[in-house]
């Protein structure tokens, strides 16, 4: 059961380290096409948490 687990973690750590990613990428494409004053949190949030889970996958 413990690999199990072990396993399904493994895949969801990759899952959302691809989609943050991916999001990030979005959100910084928005950021450089704007003519305004932008909020960067999402982004900074984003990406952060994209390295955090990548971290994770690489620790599994």
């Amino acid at each position: 059961m413990e690999k199990v687990l072990e396993s399904v973690a493994l895949y969801l750590s990759f899952i959302m380290a691809v989609y943050l990613f991916a999001f990030s990428f979005i959100e910084g494409i928005k950021i450089a096409n704007s003519n305004e004053k932008v909020q960067g949190g999402t982004f900074i949030v984003t990406l952060t948490l994209a390295f955090v889970f990548s971290g994770f996958t690489y620790l599994l």
